[in-house]
């Protein structure tokens, strides 16, 4: 039996009645509901794929929900035609989500069932998508060939529109494959193409395309004249998606060439557009190129603020070009301002994704390579090479012995004429000096044992209060409040009157239950000691932050692993006073917390938008101190780097030794 074919429709139901008829999707769910009533035939399968294409740009998880029940439906029914427009349509939304391995085994399903049915067109229509998914994949060669197939399908069957979109498409490839030349010779073929059927829309699509040519030939003024007219018809025609395409790739051009206002006006009447149409994709670029004009005018906060909304709009899409364009952005944006932890955050999320990208990209070709043409000569050829580079290596290893035997005995001889001429007067001075880090040494090991001392007491104590709070005194409130409530409600029925007195007893009873188990949290929270730090932070942030006009993000890298109990026992207290602090004096809009693993060292960055530490602001008070001693203790340290009504931004380093880092 087929995979698919045992698929419920129910579940497509289920998930209309869970729409409801306040859904603000573009399909209303009312419609859905209609096409799932119909008739179980080829109408049905055909209306389920328009569905499935609907989503996409929507709801990618509906649009696959829709596009399966096509396919069971399809299967159910013997009906070839219907199935594969249901591989098709899935196929285009794995596409979109970069699943490049999926969507060409979806489309070579499909293509069997065209060629199958001697469906010309529809065969054509796939070779352009395998085309599309070379491209993706950085295949432009093999990309060029399909698209060339489907050329070769449209021109002898037509229509003329159908041989201008592939030939377009091949331009691009063209471009792609710095054949510039030829790219713009192949794209004025098919304007004209276009233009001779009247095609106002595919030309004005055509000069954009022209204009992309222009632009990496080093014509920017040819390639602003030729979006301009595309703008100009697209906005004639009030084609908004077409329209927020051309804006958004002048936008580009006028930023690169420094016009940074028109550049974040073209910006910003593109993501207007996209955000009325509901495109998240295509938002989270616009949010992209206006972001890195706003770093280009030095509004970092502005520049900050879209960033982050396009990288988590693109991770909630799971599309990982955009991802890693804001991720890259971000990076550049905390060079700028020399944070150099949150630096390394972002640019280490960056990697990492590009290498994902980049491996499941490799894996994808191994597959299709294995699969059609075998491994074997492949495998001969990668190990000749592993064996020439072990040649040279072992060449390049003896050189290097020799060099290294080279420097040392230079080094040597040096060194030893060095040491003769300064070892006397050395001598006395190492003497006094290793008499005096002795002496200075047990006096600060002293002191720091001390004030370790007193903080482990201090936590100690607090631990121990906090339990004694939450199981003694709060257990013994609990068991008043019962009692209370037990007594109300037989006096209540002898004395009515006495009825609200007993409720305000009672509230007051509840209301000391409430303070006792706030106390005792945060005297210990005990997300701290079950779930590790990064869990503990989180839910202090957002029970400390959740008031209006105070918006926080809060992001963790690299703590795959529980560190040891006066780590987190230190850096949550010492993030509790920070975040204190900027609730009581910052006056703050934005606050961002950062915690990740950065080189040896637990690294924790507070940052906001307030009033900075100017000469206003306070700088030197007992909890700051005390912040201090806590990272002194744990033998790392603090930094503040702040400016008056510029914000604060402070850093925190604790040193992770191998015997340390882990619990």
């Amino acid at each position: 039996m087929h995979p698919f074919r045992s698929l419920s429709l129910r579940l497509v139901c289920a998930f209309l009645a869970w729409l409801g008829p306040a859904s603000s999707l573009r399909i209303h769910a009312q419609d859905a509901r209609r096409v799932m009533a119909l008739p179980e035939d080829t109408v049905k399968v055909q209306r389920l794929s328009d569905l499935c294409f609907a989503y996409r740009r929507i709801d990618g998880d509906s649009a696959l929900l829709f596009g399966r029940a096509a396919l069971a439906l399809a299967l159910k029914l013997h009906d070839a035609k219907g199935e594969a427009q249901a591989y098709n349509d899935m196929a285009i939304i794995h596409m979109d989500r970069s699943a490049f391995g999926t969507a060409d085994s979806l489309l070579r399903q499909a293509l069997r069932i065209r060629e199958a049915l001697k469906d010309s067109a529809g065969m054509g229509a796939i070779h352009n998508k395998l085309g599309n998914i070379f491209q993706a994949r950085f295949q432009l060669e093999e990309a060029l060939g399909e698209n060339f197939q489907a050329l070769r399908i449209f021109e002898r069957i037509g229509p003329p529109a159908k041989e201008a979109l592939i030939l377009n498409n091949i331009a691009i490839l063209q471009s792609n494959l710095r054949r510039y030349g030829p790219s713009l010779a192949t794209h004025e073929r098919a304007a004209a193409l276009r233009r001779s059927i009247g095609d106002g829309r595919g030309l004005a699509e055509s000069q954009g395309n022209m204009a992309n040519v222009q632009v990496q030939l080093g014509d920017t003024a040819a390639a602003i004249a030729l979006y301009e007219q595309a703008i100009a018809y697209f906005r004639e025609k009030d084609l908004q998606a077409e329209l927020a395409v051309q804006l958004n790739n002048l936008a580009g051009v006028r930023m690169a060439r420094g016009e940074l206002d028109e550049a974040a006006r073209g910006y910003h009447e593109a993501l207007r557009i996209r955000e009325e149409l509901g495109d998240r994709k295509a938002i989270a670029s616009s949010l992209i190129g206006l972001g890195g004009t706003c770093l280009r005018q030095g509004r970092t906060g502005e520049a900050k603020r879209l960033l982050l909304r396009a990288l988590h709009m693109s991770e909630a899409l799971g599309v990982r070009n955009e991802q890693m364009q804001a991720l890259l952005d971000l990076a550049r944006l905390h060079a700028r301002l020399d944070h150099g932890d949150s630096t390394f955050l972002y640019h280490q999320r960056y990697v990492a994704l590009r290498d994902s990208v980049f491996n499941d990209d490799l894996q994808a070709r191994m597959a299709e390579v294995e699969a059609r043409y075998g491994m074997e000569k492949k495998e001969r050829e990668i190990q000749r090479q592993r064996a020439d580079l072990a040649e040279k290596d072992l060449e390049i290893a003896e050189l290097g012995k020799r060099a290294e035997r080279r420097r040392f005995w230079l080094a040597a001889a040096i060194g030893g004429i060095a040491l003769v001429a300064v070892s006397a007067l050395l001598l006395a001075q190492v003497q006094r000096r290793r008499a005096r880090a002795v002496h200075d040494a047990a006096i600060i090991q002293e002191r720091e044992s001390g004030l370790r001392g007193v903080l482990l007491a201090t936590d100690t104590e607090r631990r121990r209060i906090a339990g004694e709070l939450h199981d003694g005194v709060g257990q013994q409130l609990t068991g008043l409040k019962f009692r209370l409530e037990d007594v109300a409600v037989r006096v209540g029925k002898a004395l009515p009157e006495e009825a609200p007195r007993l409720q305000e007893v009672l509230g007051i009873a509840e209301e000391a239950g409430r303070d006792v188990r706030t106390i005792a949290h945060d005297l210990m929270p005990r997300a701290l000691g079950d779930l590790g730090l990064a869990p503990a932070l989180n839910d202090m942030l957002r029970k400390s932050l959740s008031r209006p006009g105070v918006q926080c993000s809060f992001e963790q890298f690299g703590l795959d692993a529980r560190l040891p109990q006066d780590v987190e026992t230190g850096v949550y207290r010492i993030a509790q006073e920070l975040i204190g602090n900027v609730m009581k004096h910052a006056d703050a809009r934005t606050v961002n917390v950062q915690l990740l693993k950065n080189k040896g060292h637990l690294v924790l960055i507070v940052e906001d938008d307030g009033r900075g530490m100017g000469p206003g602001g306070r700088s030197d008070g007992i909890g700051l101190r005390s912040v201090a001693d806590r990272a002194r203790v744990l033998h790392g340290s603090i930094e503040f780097a702040s400016a008056a009504g510029r914000g604060t931004v402070a850093t925190v380093r604790i040193p992770l030794t191998p015997t340390n880092a882990h619990p």
